[in-house]
């Protein structure tokens, strides 16, 4: 069954039930095998979902693919700190998944670490639903964000918001991804930041991302055991502590914040402007 809504002379088309649902393809980024805690939790859940997940392995710390793929060069002119072998294998592993959903055809793709933990399920699946009706307007789609800060720009469509944060949040624990963005995110050869703050430069890719508000999903690694990048990350943050490094840091931060008002900017003008419910005075 299909429904058309007011939105429809816009171009943006509103699609309920299950006849024509568009259901994306789900890929979990894991280490684990069957059996193991963070496996079986994401398991578990999707199963309460109409998706066909597939379970793609990670690239373990001992892969001599890590340091092959890791610039330390350009990490050196594009990041305060150098990366731990942890970030550079997550990055490796959504990478991965990026492949495999062009290998399977898919146009757009539903990834997951596996510490995820869907807080409301009827939200969520809307949410994708929602997402999935307008995806020419949106790269990524995030339903996780740590620590976001304050939107600049909303949208609604059918019963979910959209926000645009005036700065891109880390987390890529659960997100849409469209085919043609995957494609264009794999002509990168090397890896030189951590994938979400990678995504905190939309400008350098061309990346329209847009998060779900709020959140249908957190992330739940302290009750799978503990994050297995915290403890890395405490020790490169000292390892890399010292004043030549810090002040390049805070340059780096200044053209960062600069740029990433310039897009943001632009992006809450271009994005679904007959969707917009509202932007946040002082953006």
């Amino acid at each position: 069954m299909e429904l058309r809504d007011p939105y429809q002379s816009s171009g943006v088309k509103c699609v309920i039930g299950t006849k024509n649902r568009i259901i994306p393809g789900c890929y979990v980024l894991s280490l684990e095998s069957p059996g193991g805690k963070r496996y079986e939790s994401a398991s578990q859940q999707l199963a309460r979902f109409p998706f066909d997940p597939i379970f793609v392995e990670g690239i373990r710390l001992q892969d001599g693919e890590t340091l092959s793929s890791y610039s330390p060069w350009l990490n050196l002119l594009r990041m305060k700190r150098g990366m731990t072998p942890g970030e550079v294998s997550v990055y490796l592993g959504h990478r991965k998944i990026w492949q495999r959903m062009l290998d399977d055809g898919q146009k757009l793709a539903l990834v997951l670490e596996d510490d995820f933990f869907v807080q409301d399920d009827d939200q969520f699946m809307q949410a994708i639903d929602d997402a999935v009706t307008v995806s020419p307007h949106w790269d990524i789609v995030k339903f996780f964000d740590y620590r976001p800060k304050r939107p600049i720009q909303r949208w609604r469509v059918n019963r979910t918001e959209f926000v645009l944060h005036k700065y891109t949040s880390s987390g890529c624990v659960a997100y849409l991804i469209s085919a043609a963005k995957a494609e264009r995110l794999l002509q990168q050869t090397s890896v030189y930041r951590p994938i979400d703050e990678d995504w905190s430069h939309p400008w350098e890719k061309n990346l329209r991302i847009i998060s779900v508000d709020p959140n249908p999903v957190i992330e739940i690694a302290p009750a799978l055991g503990g994050s297995l990048l915290e403890c890395e990350r405490k020790r490169a943050k000292a390892y890399y502590r010292n004043w030549l490094r810090s002040l390049y840091g805070n340059v780096l931060a200044l053209n960062k914040t600069a740029r990433s008002l310039r897009w943001k900017r632009r992006m809450a003008n271009l994005l679904m402007p007959e969707l917009r419910t509202g932007v946040t005075k002082g953006s």
